[in-house]
């Protein structure tokens, strides 16, 4: 609707989970949509377009941390944050490995969630100036154009992944490297240092569990040491 903030799906098989979420978020001026099985939330993604999902560990019979993979996969620049239950930390930083931006523990602490919805909308939204912005061409020796030249390399780099490697760490790679060079256009540079950081532990990831070659990893940290030069970091 126009006049909210943007959309959110709650995925949690718990109704009265579901309920209190979605009153708290209606309530900050953010649209709702809802979802009690991975299948459900799938459909409210493809349907509703949100722009973050808050979804817990526990779903049924389904793996919770399948859930955020085959999310991430359906969408990789959707705000992903996960609900977990007090025993259950271990696999909600397992799922920061897997796309998801920040977990929760529940009983949900409100004022944190409020602040990590505020971050998954910012950073799954280009900036207002985005795309109208010039982009600086791949090579450039600008802040921009490196930042373009990373994520082009990164796209190049995780474009033969097979579906698991893709759905695992591809999709976290390049959401943060878009990230990255959206926030670079609107001179973010916090923001900017935060993706590049995200970046190089994906690339470290995916170097580790054989998703890319030493090669490509060398590449990609070659393009990253220049990109993260530019914005001031060693």
């Amino acid at each position: 609707m126009a006049d909210t903030r943007g959309t959110i799906l709650v995925v949690d098989d718990d109704p009265a989970t579901v309920e209190v979420l979605s009153d708290y978020l209606a309530g900050k001026r953010l649209g709702v949509a809802r979802a009690h099985s991975l299948d459900e939330a799938l459909a409210e993604l493809e349907s509703e377009r949100p722009e973050a999902v808050v979804i817990s560990l526990r779903l049924g019979e389904s793996d919770g941390l399948d859930a955020v993979r085959r999310i991430r996969e359906a969408n990789v620049q959707v705000g992903l944050l996960v609900m977990a239950e007090q025993d259950d930390v271990e696999r909600a930083k397992e799922a920061l490995t897997l796309g998801a931006m920040d977990y929760l523990l529940k009983p949900i602490d409100f004022d944190y969630l409020g602040r990590a919805i505020d971050k998954a909308l910012a950073a799954s939204s280009p900036s207002p100036d985005f795309a109208d912005a010039p982009m600086a061409p791949a090579g450039s020796s600008s802040p921009a154009g490196l930042l373009y030249t990373l994520a082009l390399e990164v796209f190049r780099s995780t474009r033969p992944l097979g579906p698991e490697a893709r759905a695992s760490v591809g999709a976290a790679l390049e959401q943060a490297a878009l990230a990255a060079m959206q926030r670079g256009v609107s001179g973010e540079k916090a923001e900017v240092i935060r993706a590049l950081n995200q970046v190089r532990t994906m690339i470290r990831f995916a170097q580790d569990l054989g998703d890319i070659s030493a090669e490509t990893a060398g590449r990609l940290d070659e393009h990253m040491g220049r990109a993260r030069r530019s914005v001031g970091l060693s």
